[in-house]
């Protein structure tokens, strides 16, 4: 049963996907990173699971479209700050760590499946 429990629906991915595929918290924890941790155990939790690599950084917390942002190879352990994983497992989403004076202070997720055409 415990092989079954981490590769099959119980995976909290999978129950990500299907149950709630968009969100976002700022209280408990999500994929085993929780609110509080640093980021860099908070990334070194993510980046042990399948599939996830090494993130993209920016600074700041704006989402706009037209803003200009800088993508940065290195963690933004300062200030506000964004650390954006890309999981390429069968579940293919975007995990978001968002960051205050280097402590994870929220989590996002989009997660759109199998059948996302990645362009």
């Amino acid at each position: 049963m415990t092989g079954w429990a981490k590769f099959g629906p119980l995976d909290e991915r999978t129950a990500i996907l299907v149950r709630h595929p968009h969100g976002s918290i700022e209280q408990g924890g999500k994929l085993g990173v929780h609110i509080g941790d640093t980021w860099s155990e908070a990334d070194r939790v993510i980046r042990q699971q399948a599939n996830v690599g090494k993130p993209l950084h920016k600074v700041g917390w704006s989402n706009e479209p037209n803003s200009s942002v800088q993508y940065l190879d290195d963690p933004v352990l300062v200030g506000e700050a964004q650390a954006l994983y890309r999981d390429r497992s069968w579940q293919n989403g975007i995990v978001t760590l968002r960051l205050r004076d280097g402590v994870v202070v929220g989590i996002q997720w989009s997660y759109v499946g199998p059948f996302f055409i990645d362009t």
